[in-house]
């Protein structure tokens, strides 16, 4: 038997072990601030492959490294990164297996059972961050761990990193960068349903000022009505959105009806029925192709609200205030002739017998700073279903998973080379 079957019969076999390791991980909550626990956990179980660990804590400096990062929060204590580090025995590449340990919070009375219980049924393990993306740290713990039982040495490191902050901007990936960590290619697997990712999209938001002039209701014809002239502003939005989604096209999205686009989620103003409202605040969710440089989105977002103001006579002469705040992924590609890319894609065929589908990212990642930042490869691939991410009753499918470990495993055999066994 050749060492990659050997690693996949062991990664099969290992099954029971990667679902309890899940299963023990998700009894961490981790949401932002509280990642501590989950991290000291994750870093006991990289031991077991004799890594060297290192664990700290982010600081706000580290953020500096991307001009465009919008922090959430200016003190990570409490919320450690962890690096682990295999080092192989020289003459190959080197690879980073990056992925975030912070998850959205619970919410909600929707869960059928306590969101922190990590229960396994029916060839699922259920509990917030099961799917986005606590599945995906287990399956690199298991990739290397049948590698280490095959006895299998690699030529090129290993580096696993378990990061905080990607559902709040990407503050954890961007402190890694900052104390050096590198590799010559990176694989992060957010839930894309085993689909194959090469390029992520940026996401952004952002919060438009709206003002008003306050007036009894029963004289409103004194007051301007702010909600009013922020309706005006959101068909704007909506018809700049519709442009976008005609205009901005990517081979990688076609499959997507609508990629690149724009969520209005918060509508803030008013303060009493009988009061005209001299304020409303706007807040969005944008989304922009790997094509796109983030300056010339901004850009092109605010000349097209600023134009739709002009076409008001209040509006003109108080003009939208336009804010850039609290998270910013930016987009990242890698050439599609990349060897990385390659080797999953050869791998992915080995463990499923078909081609993978290629695909753009739904969703931001931490591939753009590892690409833009720390000048990294990176490849989003990972288990699913994808569509459970942020719900309740969130879950990963067993099978996935494992699906997932074989052909990381087999792609990190190929991509640092190894003593033959």
């Amino acid at each position: 038997m050749n060492a990659k079957a050997k690693v996949l019969e062991i990664i099969e076999g290992n099954r029971d072990e990667a679902v309890s390791y899940l299963s023990g991980l998700l009894k961490h909550p981790s949401v932002m601030g509280s990642e501590e626990s989950a991290q000291r956990h994750y870093a006991e179980l990289l031991k077991l492959l004799d890594m060297e660990i290192d664990i700290w804590e982010p600081k706000a400096e580290d953020m500096k490294i991307n001009p465009d990062f919008m922090p959430a929060r200016d003190d990570y204590t409490g919320s450690p990164d962890v690096v682990g580090v295999l080092r192989g025995t020289g003459g190959g590449r080197s690879i980073l297996l990056n992925g975030h340990v912070d998850v959205v919070p619970a919410g909600g009375n929707d869960w059928t059972d306590d969101p922190w219980s990590g229960k396994i049924e029916d060839g699922k393990v259920y509990g917030r961050g099961a799917n986005d993306m606590k599945g995906a740290l287990i399956a690199y713990l298991m990739a290397m761990k049948a590698i280490k039982e095959a006895g299998i040495d690699l030529k090129g490191d290993v580096l696993i990193g378990s990061v905080i902050g990607e559902e709040t901007g990407g503050a954890g990936t961007l402190s890694l960068i900052n104390r050096g960590y590198r590799a010559d290619g990176a694989i992060i697997s957010e839930p894309s349903d085993l689909r194959v990712c090469p390029v992520s999209m940026g996401v952004i938001w952002f919060r438009v000022r709206v003002r008003g002039l306050m007036a009894h209701a029963a004289t409103s014809y004194l007051g301007v009505n702010a909600i009013s002239k922020a309706a005006m502003l959101i068909q704007e939005i909506d018809a700049y959105e519709d442009r976008m989604i005609q205009e901005k096209k990517h081979p990688l999205y076609s499959h997507h009806p609508s990629p690149f686009s724009i969520n209005i989620g918060i509508i803030k103003g008013g303060v009493f029925p009988t009061s005209v409202p001299d304020e409303v605040i706007l807040e969005a969710r944008m989304s922009f192709s790997p094509d796109d440089d983030i300056a010339q989105v901004k850009k092109e977002l605010e000349e097209a609200i600023h134009k739709a103001a002009m076409k008001d006579e209040w509006l003109r002469d108080h003009l939208p205030e336009i804010e850039w705040y609290g998270f910013c992924l930016n987009s990242g590609s890698v050439p599609m002739d990349h060897p990385l890319l390659g080797a999953i894609l050869y791998n992915f065929k080995l463990v499923k017998e078909r081609e993978a589908e290629i695909i753009g990212t739904p969703w931001g990642t931490d591939a753009g700073a590892l690409i833009r930042y720390g000048n990294i490869p990176t490849i989003v691939f990972g288990p699913g279903p994808g569509g459970m991410a942020h719900k309740a009753d969130e879950y990963i499918d067993v099978d996935m998973l494992q699906d997932t470990t074989k052909v990381i495993a087999a792609t990190i055999l190929d991509w640092c080379g190894h003593e033959e066994v």
